[in-house]
């Protein structure tokens, strides 16, 4: 399911996370950390089903699927750089542990898993949780203990399960609750009731047991910076289109109505928005440095090259054909890519992704001696770009193929860069659709030991085109689509792609006679709960 309204901090860059896949790494550890709200008590066994035919399958291993789940359900959140150990907690603490490949029923998405929790005698009823991975580190809960569901992680929601009918229990805690922006029931086929409330103040829970006589209470717990409440105002724009004319009815800049858009997303106030932006510029400059200025933390891993150290060398000795500031953005991208162990990461599209097109902004922004105030502007317009792509696919290359990672990243880099610039909201029209439209029909295919390939290769088309692109909208040139028509191409032609080359290890680059040879020699390598 797609966000119907989409904000900066959730959605487009993401929760700031450790290093890895937003959506098999910071999702699934999202999951955990949901189920494991839910039940009372010390945990004993957990059991993560994950569907045969879905993304975790073909690519378990590869992006850390085990440690996100497994973190989550230890009561850590993506950014615990805790996170790489927890196949070692859970042995300490004699967690029984448990993988296994089947049908999940309640979800259809590729990123489906089912959580089983349970507890010793008297540790609280068992839990049945399944959700999705929905892109970006974002999550869906489709389904507990067998009631359909729609939860996002965006808020507390108290939990009451019990029978259908049982009002008078049910209405002392709605009054103990206070204001609440959201409530309803589900009933299951044998009578049972979960009644749920999103209130607005802050869920005590053993204050409300006693008001409660046979019901079962819990708590499903925020895992989200930016809470939803009642007074999430109407989405401000859902295209290009109807951005620039809100911009332009009001006499404000592409940015400044970007703000303007998380304001009401948020509920925060203006020096908020800019503030926590700030610390995301923050967290997205160290990525591209870190490699280069500190000591850092890296994993052994002979599937891993250090393509960060081999550019720096090569730019000492040869003028690049690329020229200097498309150099110095794969120089930042390449560093990016490292990854290194408690160097936190703004997701954005692709499990980097925000460092990414902050390298493309950082470059351009070195060669033309543009200020921090010029860069905001960028980050700003970059994130409005992100919002309506996220209003409108569900941007993963589970879903639609590389196009909505890299393609979409690109998109977003173009149009900061073309912000910065002094660009008109046409040209930023146009520079992300340029992007979006080179990336239609990518696949999305990473190769398990393969080096990291060829992902890098559309990482470094994504950070160069941000720029050749954003030359080529400032130069006048139309894109023609505007981008929200380039979006939904992209989404068209990415949902009819074959399951095997939508981030299943499957399909495309590797099903080649090289990638099956390295699949083979990273499964023997990476023994279970190996990072």
């Amino acid at each position: 399911m797609v966000p119907l309204y989409p904000d900066f901090y959730n959605d487009v860059f993401g929760p700031i996370m450790q290093p890895g896949s937003s959506s098999h790494q910071a999702g699934p550890c999202r999951l955990g950390f949901l189920a494991r709200s839910l039940i009372g008590g010390s945990l004993e066994a957990v059991r993560f089903s994950l569907p045969p035919d879905g993304s975790y399958a073909g690519t378990f291993g590869l992006m850390n699927e085990d440690l996100g789940l497994l973190a989550g359900v230890l009561g850590m959140l993506p950014d615990d750089p805790r996170l790489f150990d927890s196949r070692k907690i859970a042995d300490e603490i004699g967690l029984r542990v448990e993988f296994a490949l089947e049908p999940v029923p309640e979800s259809g998405h590729p990123n489906a898993v089912a959580i089983g929790l349970s507890g010793p005698a008297g540790g609280g009823a068992p839990v049945r949780l399944v959700g999705d991975s929905i892109g970006g580190g974002m999550v869906e809960v489709r389904s507990i203990d067998g009631f359909p569901v729609s939860f996002k992680g965006d808020s507390e929601v108290l939990l009451a399960f019990g029978e259908a009918g049982r009002d008078a229990p049910v209405d002392r805690l709605r009054s103990a609750l206070g204001d609440i922006f959201e409530e309803g029931e589900v009933l299951r086929p044998d009578g049972a009731s979960l009644r749920y409330f999103k209130p607005s103040a802050p869920i005590d829970l053993e204050a409300l047991k006693p008001l409660s006589p046979g019901l079962r209470l819990a708590v499903l717990r925020a895992v989200l910076p930016v809470l939803t409440t009642g007074a999430r105002k109407p989405q401000l724009f859902d295209s290009m289109i109807s951005w620039r004319r809100a911009a332009g009815i009001d006499g404000e800049s592409l940015a400044e109505t970007a703000i303007r858009y998380e304001m009401a997303a948020s509920g925060w106030s203006r020096e908020r928005v800019v503030g926590y932006m700030e610390m995301v510029e923050r967290k997205m400059r160290r990525q591209t440095r870190a490699v280069y200025e500190e000591p850092v933390d890296l994993p052994e891993d002979p599937f891993r090259r250090r393509d960060d150290l081999l550019w720096p060398g090569y730019l000492g000795r040869s003028k690049p054909l690329a020229g200097d500031t498309i150099a110095a953005a794969i120089r930042y991208a390449l560093a990016v890519n490292v990854k290194p162990r408690g160097v936190e990461i703004v997701p954005g599209p692709m499990g980097t992704g925000g460092g990414y097109l902050y390298s493309a902004l950082a470059a351009v922004r070195e060669a033309r001696g543009f200020g921090r105030d010029d860069l905001m502007r960028g980050l700003f317009v970059a994130a409005g770009i992100g919002a309506i792509a996220y209003t409108r696919t569900e941007p993963t290359g589970e879903v639609i193929g590389c196009a909505g990672e890299c393609g979409v990243c690109s998109a977003m880099g173009a149009a900061g860069v073309t912000e910065m610039a002094g660009g008109s909201p046409a040209a930023v029209e146009n520079a992300a659709s340029f992007a979006m439209q080179a990336a239609i029909g990518l696949p999305c295919d990473p190769i398990p030991g393969g080096f990291e390939q060829p992902c890098i290769s559309r990482i470094i088309q994504a950070v160069s085109n941000a720029i050749v692109f954003s030359d080529l909208a400032l130069s006048g040139a139309d894109a023609v689509l505007p981008f929200h028509e380039a979006l939904d191409a992209a989404d068209s032609v990415g949902r009819s792609l074959s399951p095997e080359l939508r981030c299943t290890s499957r399909g495309g680059c590797c099903a080649t006679p090289t990638a099956k040879r390295l699949a083979a020699e990273f499964t023997a390598w990476r023994r279970p709960g190996k990072s």
